[in-house]
């Protein structure tokens, strides 16, 4: 059957797509979250951007494509409520764990959530592998002191003062146990820089480090503000979180046999 013309074209509009990028995703779709038909796979789509598939099509689709959705913890709109004032607000559900909630946000404020939670996993792993990559490779050519040996002084004032302020509030969680999860894209640049004869085999240049490291400091700093992120700032995340992941594929025996 024929994917609803109108919903195609809400969907469209929303996504700011060609029908050819459309159906990308619906393949994406059908491999990740499959089986399903290439209808369902749109219909899908359509669902998790908010557009209510009641207004177009029956009810028992709308009931097949709900059926679909991952039971993980990937937030959600449930369904929208409109205030006393005129405006749309949105009730959510972040999972299955958590009762849906009316926290007074817009729809387009909670479009902006989805395409974020897209984001912030891709954010988390690209930093927090640098780091896990620049202990390793220190580590095991200097010992368990290399920070003390082989930082600058500035670097290890700067964390200094982050770890001393997070003492101050010992009923937040702590970042880690290690210097180097307290270390911004300032700081791991430094550590690079002043060790580049031991990164220099696993960087393909200084300048392809730190420019990725500068463009990805203002998105980082915007994701840890809850604020919604440039289309092209997205896709800067999604290019550099790619070229990261295929650069450890390439140099993993490397990094795994240094001593």
């Amino acid at each position: 059957m024929a994917t609803n013309r109108k919903i195609r074209a809400e969907l469209l509009k929303r996504l700011r797509c060609s029908r050819q990028a459309l159906s990308q995703r619906a393949k994406v779709i059908k491999t990740n979250e499959g089986p399903m038909s290439t209808e369902d796979a749109i219909y899908l789509i359509a669902h998790k951007e908010g557009i209510d598939l009641s207004k177009y099509v029956d009810k028992s689709i709308v009931d097949r494509v709900r059926a679909l959705m991952p039971q993980g913890g990937r937030a959600r709109e449930s369904h929208v409520k409109v205030k006393n004032s005129g405006e749309r607000t949105v009730i959510i559900r972040i999972n299955p764990n958590i009762p849906e909630v009316d926290a007074m946000l817009s729809t387009s404020l909670v479009e902006d959530m989805k395409k974020m939670t897209q984001l912030y996993p891709l954010q988390y792993i690209l930093e927090n592998s640098l780091r896990v990559v620049i202990k390793r490779v220190l580590e095991k050519k200097y010992g368990a002191g290399w920070w003390e040996t082989r930082v600058k002084k500035e670097t290890k004032e700067n964390v200094k003062g982050r770890r001393e302020k997070e003492a101050k509030t010992p009923w937040h969680g702590k970042r880690g146990q290690h210097e180097i999860y307290y270390s911004d894209f300032s700081d791991l640049k430094n550590i690079i820089f002043k060790n580049w004869g031991d990164f220099k085999n696993i960087f393909p240049s200084q300048q392809w480090i730190f420019q990725k490291l500068d463009e990805l400091e203002h998105p980082r700093n915007v994701i840890a503000h809850n604020n919604p992120l440039s289309e092209d700032d997205r896709k800067r995340i999604e290019l550099y979180f790619s070229d990261w992941i295929k650069l450890l594929k390439q140099k993993m025996k490397l990094i795994q046999d240094i001593n």
